[in-house]
């Protein structure tokens, strides 16, 4: 089985660099024209059934590539990125200017730092793990699926099938409207590709 995990496509939030977490943000036209070249990409291949995210943003992504596929959708809010709870809509800048001692306990320990009325990225990775077990048994017997979510919700993944720890999530930052790939088979999970992005050049 191989299992294609996308980052959803640019927003006006990602281009400002503010904190987006579960706020339900749409595509901005950079974002649409990216899309665009995922569906283009995609154009030629086979895809047996399609997972998103249920926020606008990775539905946006998923509806486009899946124009000329046609695979089922099935949305879930488990591949939801991580609830950024305070930090919320506030530009990267202005919390590495005032909360400065929280983002150094957050990349230190990130699976139990909890930003306040937010997540933890061990809940975050807890929740995404589990799904993809799930998928490993209900879909065992399809060939290519993709996955659209979050580049927090991806990360972790990332990490944990490369024997990473969490704390590590940064090396698996993602480009918005990238492919990361992986195998699986005979009960082993192997990382082909992270973050290609040759299909987004114009």
């Amino acid at each position: 089985m191989k299992i294609q995990l996308i980052r959803h496509c640019e927003t006006e939030w990602n281009r400002l660099e503010r904190c987006q977490g579960i706020s339900d943000i749409e595509l901005n036209s950079n974002g649409i024209e990216q899309s665009i070249l995922l569906k283009n990409f995609y154009l030629d291949k086979h895809i047996d059934l399609i997972f998103s995210s249920d926020l606008k943003r990775t539905m946006q992504t998923t509806l486009e590539i899946n124009k000329n596929l046609k695979s089922n959708i099935i949305q879930t809010e488990e591949l939801r990125e991580m609830d950024q709870g305070d930090f919320e809509g506030l530009s990267f800048s202005y919390i590495r200017k005032n909360f400065a001692s929280q983002l150094l306990e957050w990349r230190s320990n990130p699976k139990k730092f909890r930003i306040p009325n937010g997540e933890t990225l061990g809940e975050v990775q807890d929740r995404a793990l589990a799904f993809m077990e799930s998928l490993f048994i209900k879909y065992k017997s399809f060939k290519n699926i993709i996955i659209v979510s979050h580049n927090l919700v991806i990360a972790s993944i990332l990490c944990y099938y490369s024997n990473r720890d969490l704390k590590d999530f940064a090396d698996f930052t993602l480009d918005s409207g990238s492919i990361s790939t992986l195998m699986y088979s005979n009960d082993k999970i192997s990382i082909e590709e992270i973050n290609y992005t040759k299909h987004l050049v114009r």
